[in-house]
């Protein structure tokens, strides 16, 4: 039995001249919550399509648990896309039984199955109402119903807190929890940092087609801080001077970022800027890793020569509204 609820290996994909996909290489390990993070236009969409088997890849592999053969597998998989569409003249518990039966679940196991799916996402006592009465908050845990439905061992869920106040994006992070705790992968597709931050064991970022990093977040958190340091102007020279000090060194026009950052970098670099006259306004320390490591990463892979991805962005958004319609 594989140790992988998600392998993928040099995984390509193209719509006409445009190359979104451009070898990505990706585990996601059985009872993880992997994020997949990226900029918009970067892919994402098209990648959890491909897992999902709504795309054909044209090079390379993507194995669920082990497997390439996606119709065996469909049953093993839950998924919520992010804007999922319900006909809100049914209740609730009537969109869940019918999704029910073409799982091939009926008669006393479908009725208990709909009873404790329903408990677990907080809507016992709306199940009998219309899903057209529902809120936002609501619709986004019957879509976790009915992800959930079928017992998959493996969940895809597109970015779940999508139109939620804060109160709600809370309450999702601990049904989510709530669900990898019972046994769930769950493959989180999101460009939302608190949900990353809230939820996952691990992360991986996708620029340009690849995955660009990949990092643990326990590993993330005790890196330990950030600092930034606000300058009046940093000329060019002394900005390539700094960033040749290591990978940890971000520069911008008025700014100087060190992630993660120690005693002796933090030497180096005001030194360095005191020697070049640069005025230094002041020493921010933070402590946010996981947008550090986010924002470096797709500043260092969007910094490398690629081919551009211009219309990357469009084709998704056309390619899922497509997909959905179906």
């Amino acid at each position: 039995m594989s140790d992988q609820a998600i392998s993928i290996s040099h995984l390509h994909k193209s719509y006409g001249p445009l190359h979104v996909l451009r070898g990505v290489e990706l585990d996601v390990a059985r009872g993880d919550i992997f994020g997949l993070l990226g900029p918009n236009g970067a892919g994402k969409t098209t990648l959890t399509h491909t897992v999902l088997g709504l795309l054909r890849p044209d090079d390379g592999t993507v194995r669920i648990f082990g497997s390439e053969d996606r119709e065996k597998m469909s049953k093993r998989i839950g998924y919520l896309p992010e804007r999922p569409r319900y006909h809100g003249q049914f209740t609730g518990r009537e969109y869940l039984s019918s999704l029910g039966r073409l799982s091939d679940l009926s008669g006393k196991q479908l009725h208990d199955r709909i009873d404790a799916v329903v408990e677990i996402v907080g809507l016992g006592q709306a199940a009998e109402r219309r899903i057209g009465t529902y809120s936002k908050g609501m619709l986004q845990r019957i879509g976790i119903a009915q992800a959930v439905l079928h017992e998959p061992e493996l969940l895809i869920i597109d970015e779940p807190a999508s139109g939620l106040d804060p109160g709600g994006q809370r309450e999702m992070a601990m049904l989510l929890r709530t669900l990898s705790d019972a046994g769930h992968t769950i493959f989180l597709c999101t460009h939302q940092l608190t949900d990353v931050a809230r939820l996952c064991d691990r992360i991986g970022v996708l620029v340009n087609g690849r995955i660009a990093d990949i990092a643990s977040l326990p590993e993330l958190r005790a890196r330990g801080q950030s600092v930034t340091i606000n300058v009046a102007d940093l000329p060019h020279d002394t900005a390539d001077a700094l960033e040749s000090l290591g990978p940890e060194v971000r520069c911008e026009r008025v700014s100087v970022t060190l992630f993660p950052t120690s005693d002796r970098l933090m030497e180096a670099v005001l030194r360095r800027l005191l020697d070049d006259g640069v005025v230094v306004q002041s020493v921010v320390p933070e402590a946010d890793a996981l947008e550090h490591f986010y924002h470096n990463t797709v500043h260092q892979a969007k910094s490398a020569p690629a081919q551009p991805l211009a219309s990357a962005e469009t084709s998704e958004e056309l390619l899922e509204t497509l997909i959905e319609d179906r």
